[in-house]
């Protein structure tokens, strides 16, 4: 699964965004990999969608799925990948709009941007240090 979800194609992320968000049907050790090979680092072009997608589907997915395929979804699918500035606003839009959310799920958004931030910050320092 992790094989065939890192396809470089939007059909392939499509499917594999169904397969872990939209249905119900694989087991954890599957959605554990469709989401490892969803996320590709040179695949952010296809990627960028999601990032709106993701942030409508997880409390619903934290609802009424398991604790460890809510888990899954909301560390894995997080849009780090597109690593801007406009993704932490999302973020934080998304926090402040669902401040009544389940606690561990809040937490697990919490700490998905807070990695983000570190990044981000580091990037910047990176490109300082270039100039």
């Amino acid at each position: 699964m992790r094989c065939l979800a890192a396809r470089p194609s939007a059909a392939v992320k499509a499917q594999a965004w169904a397969q872990v968000v939209e249905s119900d049907q694989l087991s954890n050790a599957l959605v554990e990999a469709t989401i490892a090979g969803f996320g590709q680092a040179s695949q952010r072009e296809l990627l960028a969608p999601y990032a709106e997608k993701y942030f409508a589907a997880i409390e619903r997915v934290w609802s009424e799925r398991s604790i460890q395929i809510g888990m899954h979804v909301v560390r894995g699918l997080f849009p780090s990948l597109q690593d801007s500035p406009a993704t932490l606003e999302a973020t934080d839009a998304w926090l402040a709009a669902h401040e009544g959310a389940a606690p561990a799920l809040r937490r697990l958004v919490l700490e998905a941007r807070d990695d983000l931030a570190r990044a981000l910050r580091a990037q910047a320092c990176d490109r300082a240090a270039g100039d």
